[in-house]
């Protein structure tokens, strides 16, 4: 026989989830929130101040550095004229002057047309999606904190008003006309959000003029691989059509891996050169820092591979062109031809070719063209079967969590007794950790996957990401579960249902979300400005270089673009995790203003003064638009959670009913008649998009054309190294860092 209890009746230790200790060590009240704001503020300033020290040391915080003789502190946080990565055009472009302490105010002052022109359409779709979450997320504030928290204090269920759960819906009572109101105010959110989110899409072109008309043809047979082919066809299909040029893709894998290792070994050898190191060694066999010994002059060694690297490169180049893959890119003369091919051409209909909108030559990873369909496809299933079995069932956060606790020797004798405040900090800290580790996780998987463009891979790291954090951050804590193993086993198990459904709403559920939002709102955004991880694979590519020359190829490295995809799904958690306990628990809605607001201008700050400019037009667009579709998730699962917490209590009430059939409402209105725009630009005149030097070449094709044409310095002894040949060598070598990495 099933044992029965009265809701409320059971503690924390009852279910699957983290456990705290029986007494908060400030004050006995809220579960403790107080501690972990305090202990979270007090690291926030902490960070801030080190962030302050590090940049105002290197005077001014920009785009990391690529000069020869930067400190870590410089490369890092400076930015000056000689030192930017990115090449600035017009004054329209340039960065802000920041110097000193004017780095905070600085991000007030920048607009997002600043944000456009020097950051591309992509940065500025993202910060004002991050604009319109903030509206949201305000108003669903406001609304919890005047008319949810009070009515929660009108119940008697939850202990006093120094208790935590006696701000939550469960301090009501089951038969309380007081829930009609969260029941409606969920309903209500429909509408809402997708007033506010209709307008998170600057209409702002995306395209250039070079992409706007050009289309990829994929799945061409062997025998039509050349541009006459192709040309004729085109003109006999379409005579009215103009054609303005037509470039053929090629395997350029192993030739960018052969050029990369090129330019690395000539930069190592313009070090010894520019900075007067004859004399420097080298480690040919690997790590400088571990195997001191059995060392070699570097500027021999460096002119002798260089030289071996660039007859490879030239051999490699050559094999290229003779083997061109099934996939050319046609430019014609305007816009309205390109969508006249598209629409009108039949797919298979000839040859079995497929016609597609071209994206941006900056957007295509094109050392991964060479990947076929097929293997594509075969790749990622492997991939995906791998990650899901690691993530879902090995490596979640609260089961890393529950390891940590149940380690209570350790634990009582030594973590508790240096600090009990710290000892309850702590599982929330190492939530957040490992939270944070898994996107890499995912974003590395996404890399291995070898996909076409830069767009389709945020694309698909947003949606693996979002929705396995959601999956092990909100919904399986929120069930007192540890894993997807445990949600298995849970969901098969028939005995005691009530209990387990009980610890859906245990009260402490919502402490243990709001400090793990407090904590992301404050550490997380404070260490994203400090970029640790970054430094620490600055760190540890410097231990494994061979000489010193080879700095400057590990500072260049660094340098990389903002990933879109993990940063979309972390605003998108935080928000699905404060809207969804925005009735049930409204404490919590504060704490995700804050990390919206702080997330928004570190963002910012970043995007303009760290990363690289990233182009995802044309695709690009979907990452955006799904972003915007995928804040119905949190209004989704907060109809659920309220339709289930009032069946639970009241059982098949009206109450129940009514949030059931709203729930299934919201759900129709929201996939069927898809109320969301598609973050698409209006249509723009092709006079009015920039016009960009890029062309529908990999890039290692040009630069390989240089060295195979001998338009680039050869220095061919060392005896010829003569202090006259030094500055040209030097302008010449960072114009071609400069232009590599623009």
């Amino acid at each position: 026989m099933v044992e029965t209890r009265p809701f409320g009746s059971l503690n924390n230790d009852t279910c699957l989830t983290t456990r705290r200790a029986n007494a908060t060590k400030i004050s006995n009240v809220y579960e403790g929130i107080p501690e972990t704001i305090l202990l979270n503020v007090i690291c926030w300033v902490i960070l801030i101040l080190l962030f302050a020290i590090l940049r105002n040391r290197a005077w001014d915080y920009g785009r990391l550095a690529l000069v020869h003789t930067e400190k870590w502190t410089q490369l890092f946080y400076k930015n000056t004229d000689d030192a930017v990565a990115v090449e600035e055009s017009s004054a329209d472009v340039s960065l802000i002057p920041d110097t000193g302490c004017m780095w905070f105010p600085s991000i007030f002052k920048i607009s997002r047309e600043r944000i456009f022109i020097r950051c591309g359409a992509d940065a500025s779709h993202y910060l004002s999606f991050q604009e319109q979450l903030l509206l949201l997320m305000t108003t669903i504030t406001i609304f919890a904190l005047c008319v949810i928290l009070p009515i929660n204090f009108q119940g008697t269920l939850q202990g006093d008003k120094t208790t935590f759960g006696h701000t939550t819906v469960s301090n009501l009572d089951p038969n309380s006309n007081w829930l009609w109101v969260h029941v409606v105010a969920s309903f209500c959110f429909v509408p809402l959000t997708v007033l506010i989110m209709r307008k998170c899409s600057g209409r702002i072109p995306s395209a250039t003029a070079l992409t706007s008309r050009t289309i990829m043809i994929t799945h061409i047979s062997h025998a039509h691989r050349n541009a006459e082919d192709i040309k004729n066809y085109f003109t006999v299909r379409y005579p009215e059509i103009e054609i303005k040029d037509i470039q053929i893709a090629y395997r350029v894998k192993k030739l960018t891996k052969l050029e990369k290792q090129r330019e690395i070994t000539l930069e190592a050898k313009m070090y010894c050169i520019l900075n007067h190191k004859p004399d420097l060694k080298v480690q040919t066999r690997g790590c400088i820092v571990c195997c001191p010994w059995k060392t070699k002059n570097a500027l021999e060694y460096y002119t002798q591979e260089e030289a071996q690297l660039r007859d490879l490169v030239v051999a490699e180049r050559r094999k290229v062109l003779e083997n061109p893959l099934g996939i050319a890119f046609l430019t014609l003369s305007s816009e309205e031809s390109a969508h006249h091919v598209i629409n009108s051409f039949t797919p298979g209909s000839h040859r079995h070719w497929l016609i597609t909108k071209a994206p941006s030559p900056a957007d295509i990873n094109w050392e991964n063209l060479e990947i076929s369909y097929r293997n594509w496809y075969s790749k990622a299933i492997l991939i995906n079967v791998i990650l899901f079995l690691v993530l879902f069932f090995l490596t979640t956060p609260v089961m890393v969590v529950n390891i940590f606790n149940t380690l209570t020797s350790a634990q009582e004798t030594f973590i508790r007794n240096l600090s009990p405040m710290l000892s309850d900090f702590l599982p929330t800290l190492l939530f957040l950790s490992m939270s944070a580790l898994m996107p890499v996780l995912v974003a590395y998987s996404d890399e291995w996957m070898s996909h076409w463009t830069k767009s389709k891979q945020n694309h698909a790291t947003m949606h693996k990401t979002f929705f396995f954090l959601l999956f092990m951050v909100l919904i399986l804590p929120s069930l007192g579960l540890t894993s997807a193993q445990a949600f298995v086993l849970w969901s098969l198990e028939t005995g005691n249902l009530s209990l387990h459904w009980e610890c859906v709403f245990l009260a402490d559920k919502g402490a243990f979300f709001v400090n793990y939002v407090i904590t992301s709102a404050l550490i997380g955004t404070a260490l994203e400005l400090l970029r640790f991880p970054e430094l620490a694979m600055y760190v540890f590519r410097l231990l494994r270089i061979k000489s010193e020359a080879e700095k400057t190829s590990i500072r260049k490295e660094i340098l990389s673009e903002f990933p879109f995809g993990i940063h979309y799904a972390w605003s998108l958690l935080i928000f699905t995790i404060s809207t969804v306990y925005s009735l049930t628990c409204p404490l919590i809605t504060p704490f995700g203003l804050l990390y919206l607001c702080l997330k928004h201008f570190v963002d910012k700050y970043n995007i303009y003064y760290v990363y690289r400019p990233i182009t995802m037009c044309g695709e690009g667009q979907q990452i955006h638009a799904d972003a915007v579709r995928m804040v119905r998730v949190a209004i989704l699962l907060l109809q659920l959670i309220m339709a289930a917490f009032s069946f639970i209590r009241g059982a098949l009430s009206l109450m129940s009913s009514i949030s059931f059939i709203c729930f299934i409402v919201s759900v129709a209105f929201f996939f069927f008649l898809s109320p969301f725009p598609s973050c698409r630009p209006v249509p723009a005149n092709i006079s009015n998009l920039p016009e960009i030097s890029e062309q529908y070449t990999a890039p290692v094709l040009l630069s390989s054309q240089n060295i195979e044409q001998g338009d680039e310095c050869v220095i061919s002894s060392p005896s010829s190294y003569g202090s006259s040949n030094i500055n040209d060598i030097g302008v010449r070598l960072m114009s071609e860092i400069g232009s590599s990495v623009a």
